[in-house]
């Protein structure tokens, strides 16, 4: 199993770093793209990637940096000279509102048919707590809390991943979150190492661990991550404080027995 990260920033970021999406690729060499923001087109093509390599996708939450590039994604392979239906993958209750309240306004009126979220993807609506497998790899969903408020809350779906090598070996990916120890704790026990959306900017919006919190963690769990997500020129030295240092755009991690 592979990792890549085709983009390793925030909302905002540049083409320097692109938004935090990243592509899974099986032994049996079929790709995964996990999220699909609003510049995954430009981020894939940077990558030597067009969607007709891929061969599903799974969504964590729906912010436009991670979804933005979904209608895209649909009519693409859609409208291909071999049209296909990727794997889509996500929380039940997430599928429905990325199609009524992200995708249908876009997608629902197509030439003389009236469409729905299936006749673009193959979905897989994932029960909370319970896993899924693709191409021998197993996956199992962690609510984490994104945006709380008194008026609404946002969570997002991070992934502990199990490779599938005879050798099993952990990978934990918190998508968007808070700082939440406990949690992590908890994911470091069963992971061998953690990628972890990390906010670096001066001003702290309390809706991502930022990276004066992730320091507070024990040393055996800050050695364990990777830090991505990140905003430009993020001025720290993450090997310094016993991390595995920032997630370049377009760094690839093997896991194998």
């Amino acid at each position: 199993m592979k990792i890549r990260f085709i983009g390793v920033g925030s909302q905002f970021a540049g083409q320097d770093l692109y938004q935090s999406n990243m592509v899974i690729t099986a032994a049996s060499g079929k790709r995964l793209l996990v999220d699909c923001g609003g510049d995954a087109r430009y981020s894939l093509a940077d990558c030597g990637m067009r969607p007709h390599d891929l061969d599903a996708v799974y969504i964590s939450h729906l912010h436009a940096d991670h979804i933005g590039g979904m209608e895209w994604l649909a009519l693409s392979t859609y409208f291909a000279r071999e049209p296909r239906r990727l794997q889509l993958f996500g929380e039940q209750f997430l599928l429905e509102k990325l199609w009524n309240n992200s995708l249908r306004g876009g997608l629902e009126c197509l030439q003389t048919k009236c469409t729905t979220l299936a006749d673009y993807f193959d979905c897989h609506a994932v029960a909370e707590g319970e896993p899924f497998q693709w191409e021998g790899i197993r996956f199992i969903m962690v609510k984490m809390k994104h945006i709380v408020g008194a008026a609404c809350n946002h969570d997002s779906y991070g992934l502990l991943i199990d490779s599938g090598a005879p050798i099993s070996r952990s990978v934990f990916i918190s998508t968007d979150a808070i700082f939440q120890p406990e949690l992590l704790q908890e994911s470091a026990a069963q992971a061998e190492l953690i990628f972890h959306d990390c906010e670096t900017s001066p001003h702290k919006t309390g809706v991502h661990a930022h990276y004066d919190e992730l320091c507070r963690l024990p040393a055996a769990i800050r050695q364990k991550i990777w830090l991505y997500h990140y905003q430009a020129n993020p001025g720290y030295l993450p090997r310094e404080d016993g991390f595995q240092g920032f997630v370049v755009k377009g760094q690839e991690f093997s896991f194998k027995a």
